[in-house]
């Protein structure tokens, strides 16, 4: 190609390299497009626009690839599957998402430094979304509660495990049912006939352990005067606390969070495997390894009380994970699934 005007109105080609035929001026060309492609000349017909096809042809190839590129794919963008593509680590909503968002970002920036790519945090609106979210292999990285997990991998299988949280020195934790502390509520027996909360129905502590609690003591939830699911562990507390409910559920760390306001534990859980992180199943080998030693080696960093006690002011350690560890939940489903 010799060279073009940068107006786009006349361009110049080589017509002997073969790479483009004609030179053109468009503004002419795309007249004679517009009317025949047979223009009568004294009572003969003469085919105008066939010497042009050839170039014209080459021209959109170079065009095409000039745009795009020789080596693009039509299926996705080259970066989807790029050593340096951003990966999203996804949150379940089991606090507000401005704060889950500030709590995991140390986290996100540590693993993008191991890694040498972007790690962005993501919240999903609700438990169900993040269940069928992770199921379907669309999350890089997941931090799922347990009762979430052992949904998810009832309905889609086992997915790669990464690793899980320890906390004050042990992985697994309780939850608490909680009262008034002015309250007359002794045993969870005397619940019955009266108002609980729990938190979201696919949260651990929020509603799975606490109900298998209330279950095993002959409370179920036709013994319960009233009930409801509310959004978050906060909400809970606070609906507690004001007097909505006489009871309710919610994890360890947000009773003693709201304790000090006139909350008191009315009983405990058993103890629960921590959270997990996960990945999906098809992300190569290669990357599952490393985000899984990018994770165990937060214990030997500098900043690991930083990273560990933004996510949780008790989290004390990144342990491995077997997915034996969560079978009591699926005990603990087991218990009320046919109510």
């Amino acid at each position: 190609m010799i060279g073009y005007k940068t107006s786009g109105r006349t361009k110049y080609f080589d017509n002997k390299t073969g790479s483009l035929t004609y030179f053109f001026r468009w503004r002419k060309i795309l007249k004679i497009m517009k009317t025949t492609a047979y223009a009568d000349n004294r009572g003969q017909k003469k085919q105008i626009l066939a010497p042009l096809l050839p170039g014209l042809a080459r021209l959109a190839v170079l065009l095409f690839f000039a745009v795009i590129g020789p080596g693009a794919g039509f299926i996705c963008p080259p970066a989807a599957h790029g050593e340096n593509r951003e990966l999203t680590l996804w949150i379940h909503p089991y606090l507000p998402a401005t704060e889950l968002t500030n709590r995991f970002t140390p986290l996100a920036d540590y693993l993008a430094d191991e890694l040498g790519r972007p790690v962005r945090v993501r919240v999903q609106q609700t438990y169900r979304a993040h269940i069928d979210f992770v199921g379907r292999d669309q999350a890089d990285l997941a931090f799922m509660g347990p009762a979430p997990y052992v949904i998810m991998r009832r309905t889609y299988g086992d997915k790669p495990l990464l690793a899980m949280l320890e906390e004050d020195g042990r992985p697994f934790f309780p939850g608490m049912i909680i009262v008034r502390e002015d309250s007359r509520y002794n045993n969870l027996t005397d619940l019955k006939g009266e108002s609980f909360a729990f938190g979201d129905i696919n949260s651990t502590m929020g509603h799975v352990a606490p109900r298998a609690l209330l279950e095993q003591a002959g409370v179920s939830l036709d013994d319960l005067g009233h009930y409801d699911f509310l959004n978050s562990h906060h909400d809970v507390a606070l609906g507690v606390l004001g007097g909505y409910f006489s009871a309710g559920a919610v994890k360890d760390e947000v009773f003693y969070a709201y304790r000090p306001r006139g909350l008191r534990a009315l009983a405990t859980t058993p103890l629960i495997p921590d959270h997990l992180f996960l990945t999906r199943e098809d992300l190569p080998a290669s990357l599952v390894e490393r985000l899984r030693k990018a994770l165990l080696a937060i214990n030997q960093h500098p900043l690991k009380a930083e990273i560990l006690s933004a996510i949780k002011g008790s989290a004390t350690g990144v342990v491995a994970v077997e997915p034996e560890y969560y079978d009591i939940l699926d005990e603990m489903l087991e218990s009320f699934e046919g109510e």
